[in-house]
């Protein structure tokens, strides 16, 4: 997540370059990024390319003048982690929404998938969380999607992945700066025909106030990586096939706008691929309260989000976890950018952007592993296997 109590940031300095600085379109700084801040059609605006980067190094505030004030107004308003807005430059906005599917969401059933909480659950691994959260924290100063070694997480997630699922089921969807999203899928089952997707995801990339030097970024993103990662590793353990594909995406450039993932999602309505959900896991590891907590967002998809909330209390009873909503606001995390798309997505995280329990220590140099507590934030885990396999179905 993306934090916006440095709104002021991009509008102050965006409103300075604005008068100072001619319009013009090209690949440097003084670029123009066209911004969406808010789901309405007439929600955008152009910005300099360097008030983005300000916006997420966390510079400080300069005089402006000049600034369209819906935006403004917009950024000001926010008061927690989340981009606030989505950078659709690089994608086509004459796209056509994606067809969402009107088929219902089934009822959740643990007694048609006894091999979730029989097989499946037990396999869960809070060491395997802890070691690809720490891999991508440690060995990584900085997975900045612009910094010099940008594309080297990538390239790591690329071989876990591989390891997990196989090199045919693995491969790069690139983007237009150097840190690629990795995709990775568990295929449908053979005679399936079914050319739905399931999709789960976490971004990969890390920020602090400079982050081309040092963003572990251990909770913000590293843990719903891990997540992802261990729901491929269990699903290809057990063997498990469904009706419909499942993948898992990491997507690189969520901190710079959602730059990855919307992408991604623009690329997949180009292509009018059906994808019949996506759960987005954001900054999980971070649990403070004696009970773990699980907290869903209820900006978008109400259908999905009552299939959600029914899944968690299905799979995970109270005496395991906490099950509550949380409004995220709008650009909160890559689901947005499937939302933009048409497509029926949610995200699941520790703590939603204004409650109390919210890791204090994002987007710093302390985001780091030992301040996670991954046994408990294990659940994530659960919630996402029985996503996956209660939606691609039984063949």
């Amino acid at each position: 997540m993306l934090q916006i109590c440095t709104a002021l940031v991009l509008a102050r300095l965006a409103g300075v370059l604005a008068s100072q600085v001619p319009l013009q379109q090209d690949s440097g700084d003084n670029a123009l990024r066209l911004v969406r801040y808010g789901p309405g059609v007439n929600d955008t605006t152009r910005v300099h390319a360097v008030a983005l980067d300000a916006l997420v190094s966390g510079a400080s505030p300069f005089s402006y003048s000049g600034l369209d004030p819906s935006l403004l107004s917009a950024l000001a308003a926010r008061q927690g982690p989340g981009p606030g807005f989505i950078d659709l430059t690089d994608v086509d906005l004459d796209l056509p929404k994606a067809v969402v599917l009107t088929a219902p969401y089934p009822t959740p059933n643990a007694t048609k998938y006894p091999e979730i909480i029989e097989d499946m659950f037990p396999l869960v691994s809070a060491t395997g969380l802890e070691w690809t959260i720490g891999n991508l924290s440690q060995e990584f100063s900085t997975r900045y999607y612009k910094s010099l070694r940008a594309r080297d997480p990538a390239l790591w997630l690329s071989d876990r992945f591989v390891e997990a699922v196989g090199k045919d089921n693995v491969a790069f969807l690139e983007n237009k700066f150097n840190q690629p999203n990795v995709i990775a899928a568990i295929p449908r089952a053979e005679g399936s025909t079914n050319d739905e997707v399931i999709v789960i995801g976490g971004h990969f990339d890390s920020t602090s106030p400079i982050p081309w030097l040092r963003a572990p970024g251990a909770d913000d993103d590293a843990s719903g990586v891990s997540v992802i990662l261990q729901t491929l590793q269990i699903l290809n353990a057990t063997g498990f096939r469904g009706a419909r594909r499942i993948e898992a995406h990491a997507y690189a450039g969520e901190e710079g706008g959602l730059l990855g993932s919307v992408n991604t999602a623009a690329q997949y309505a180009t292509k009018n691929t059906s994808v019949r959900a996506m759960l987005q896991f954001e900054m999980i590891g971070y649990q403070p309260t004696d009970m773990p907590v699980i907290s869903m967002t209820i900006d978008t998809a109400p259908e999905l989000q009552t299939f959600v909330s029914s899944l968690v209390k299905t799979y995970i009873p109270k005496t395991e976890a906490t099950f509550r909503t949380t409004v995220c606001g709008y650009g909160c995390s890559d689901h947005d950018s499937w939302t933009q798309s048409g497509y029926s997505a949610i995200c699941l995280a520790a703590a939603g952007p204004r409650d109390p329990e919210l890791n204090p220590h994002y987007h710093s140099t302390a985001d780091t592993l030992d301040k996670l507590n991954m046994t408990k934030a294990s659940v994530f885990v659960k919630a996402a296997l029985a996503f996956v396999v209660e939606l691609s179905e039984k063949a």
